[in-house]
């Protein structure tokens, strides 16, 4: 027959037993939770870098404000101003969630990476200088600025408009592009 202090300790055990079943359990539902987090910033990364390029694609009118060589009237000068405020906005929000570990570094630096192709060209450096760090966090801002110290000046834009031209081109020649 069991003694009352025996009853306590299998008590005793039966409650760490169920408070570690519950830790682990607890330890499982965060650990899911910060993944749906993760997923969640992912999303929305994806959808803003999408959106953005829906605007493009569907405005050649914005498309030609990042051609060299190209002077802009008023207007396009608001709505590069917009769209790049927009982006920027959207690449902070990025930076944000990987300086808060919600996002890992590989996935921020190639999210960051698009600022080289928005600020990549005389015209849009010119405008992150004079008018596009306002109301943007200081440590944001550092950041860009190394980057696009870094990095010369890019073609992208231009090479949009052209890889088919020249890939015609050089497939009427028998070459390769």
């Amino acid at each position: 027959m069991m003694a009352v202090g025996d009853l306590g300790i299998i008590a005793n055990l039966l409650s760490a037993i169920a408070v570690l079943g519950t830790l682990i359990y607890l330890s499982r539902q965060v650990r899911q939770g910060n993944l749906l987090a993760k997923s969640h910033a992912r999303q929305r990364m994806v959808e803003q870098t999408n959106e953005e390029l829906y605007t493009l694609a569907n405005d050649a009118n914005l498309r030609e404000c990042f051609l060299e060589g190209v002077d802009l009237s008023r207007e396009e000068q608001g709505k590069l101003h917009f769209f790049l405020i927009a982006a920027m906005r959207q690449r902070e929000w990025e930076w944000f969630q990987y300086r808060d570990g919600v996002i890992d570094e590989r996935t921020a630096k190639a999210y960051f990476g698009i600022i080289g192709l928005h600020l990549g060209i005389p015209r849009t450096r010119n405008w992150w200088r004079k008018i596009g760090r306002i109301g943007f966090d200081p440590d944001f801002v550092a950041e860009v600025d190394q980057l696009i110290a870094d990095r010369p000046p890019t073609a992208y834009f231009e090479d949009v408009v052209s890889f088919d031209s020249r890939g015609a081109n050089a497939s009427k020649e028998g070459t390769m592009p």
